[in-house]
Parts: C-alpha cells; structure tokens; sequence
C-alpha cells in the first residue's frame, strides 16, 4: 500500500550508525540514539539510501515517463550475451539527478541486469560500475547485492566502461549487500 521504510547501518568497533527513510521520516541514530542533523545532511544521508533502494529496485525502477531507453547493442561479459541499453532521464519527474546516465547490460537469455554503469555529479564526479553478485529469490522477489568499481582513469566514456571491466581496467571500490529483507505481499 505504498508504505516503505529503508535502513543503511554502518558498523565500526563500538559505534551503530543507522539512517532511516521511511514515508515521512528522515532520521540517524548512533547507538541507538536519534541524531539532531542539519536539513541539507540529512537529505544527502537521505539522497545516498534512496540511491543504493534504487538499484536494488532495478529493473522496476526503469518504466516511468521520464526515463529514455536507447539501445547501443550487444555485448559479451564473461562468456554470456547482453543488449546493452542507455537511460538517461527528462529533467520534468527524472528527479534532482535527471542528469545521470546509466548503461544496463541485461542477460539475453534471462532478461536480468547483471552490470551496470552510471555517471553522476553531485560533491564530485565520477563513474560507477556494478557487477551483481548474490543474486536469490526472497518471497518470489529477486534481490542480489552489486560488487561496486570505480575507474581508474580520467574521465573515461560511460559506454566503455565494460570494455574496462574485462580487461581489469576497474578498481573494486566497495561491495553493496542488501542484507535483512523482509518482503511482505498484500494482496489488493
């Protein structure tokens, strides 16, 4: 019923920090206790979770009247065949990042995004690329969590960033584990 709540904990040797967003919340807590946060931190913390709920989203998050599809298409990654298609969105309902572009290379046999790269600006720029790992099934839902690689070159062309990726050309950045879903079906 379009009831949602995100969570992102951040764990070090003693300290918690949880931030939560949530239909009408926006909040952090360290150790358990609600932070009094700034407006404009609290909408980045905000901004960053929305951005690791909308790639655990995908492709879902892909159908709205903002978003343009091109096809660039196809390549092979690791032995497997992908389309290879280009999302860029309108800046009227694209959202403060409608400037943003992606590439998604969706297994031809599957349909499954298995990669993905993205450029942004927001502090700094920079380009991203994503390999999915752990992908299962919760509650008839695919989750899968992202191996997250940078460039290791200057501005490097989004559309190559595959051509990076196999020839080792990426560093490993971070990993994204979406751990802890719980996925509740109402019906109508």
């Amino acid at each position: 019923n379009g009831i949602y709540e995100f969570t992102r904990s951040d764990l070090t040797d003693s300290t918690t920090v949880v931030d939560l967003l949530a239909n009408q919340t926006k909040l952090r807590t360290i150790n358990g206790v609600r932070q009094q946060v700034v407006d404009s931190l609290m909408n980045s913390y905000a901004s960053s979770l929305n951005s690791v709920i909308y790639f655990a989203q995908l492709p879902y998050s892909l159908d709205g009247a903002a978003v343009y599809r091109e096809f660039l298409g196809e390549k092979t990654i690791k032995n497997q065949s992908y389309y290879k298609v280009k999302i860029t969105f309108d800046p009227k309902g694209g959202g403060e990042d409608y400037e943003d572009e992606f590439i998604y290379w969706i297994h031809q046999d599957n349909f499954l995004i298995d990669y993905l790269a993205y450029s942004y600006c927001e502090e700094d720029c920079g380009y991203r690329f994503r390999e999915s790992v752990n992908r299962r099934k919760k509650n008839g839902i695919i989750v899968q969590d992202y191996n997250n690689y940078k460039e290791l070159i200057q501005d490097p062309n989004l559309s190559h960033m595959d051509q990076l990726f196999i020839d080792g050309k990426l560093e490993l950045l971070s990993e994204i584990n979406i751990d802890d879903v719980v996925i509740t079906l109402k019906n109508g």
